[in-house]
Parts: structure tokens; C-alpha cells; sequence
């Protein structure tokens, strides 16, 4: 009778946990609520300075040869 409950509690639990990862995010946060956004990077709190708006990067052109790599293969 033990083993039985905690068996279902094992099952509830990743039932819960299974559907709080996989489901829709509207379906989700109707079910679970709506989870607030944690201080990491793109929440746009600028704590690490990384949000910071810099040089933007050099564009590489495609259609340069350093666009293509080539992968030698090896065989025997």
C-alpha cells in the first residue's frame, strides 16, 4: 500500500514536471502562472554590462572563400 502512494507521488511529480518544460508557453502559464524574468542576460538589467550597446561586429562576406570550409575526409 506504501509503495503504491509513492509510486504515484513519483509519477505525479514528473507528470508535473514534464508538463511545466513541454507544454505551450500559453498553456503553460494558464496552468502554472506566469514565471518572472530572472536577472540573466536579455532581461535587460545591465548588471554584467553586457546589454551595453558597442561596435557593432564586422560583417563577413559570403560570398569571400573564407566563407567555405572545406572538410577533408580520410578514408582507407
Amino acid at each position: 500500500m506504501l509503495e503504491n502512494l509513492i509510486v504515484a507521488l513519483i509519477v505525479a511529480v514528473a507528470a508535473w514536471y514534464a508538463a511545466s518544460k513541454y507544454l505551450p508557453a500559453t498553456l503553460r502559464a494558464k496552468l502554472f502562472g506566469k514565471k518572472k524574468a530572472s536577472a540573466g542576460c536579455g532581461s535587460g538589467c545591465s548588471s554584467c554590462g553586457t546589454c551595453e550597446d558597442g561596435p557593432a561586429a564586422p560583417r563577413i562576406d559570403a560570398s569571400g572563400p573564407s566563407s567555405r570550409r572545406v572538410i577533408q575526409l580520410h578514408l582507407k
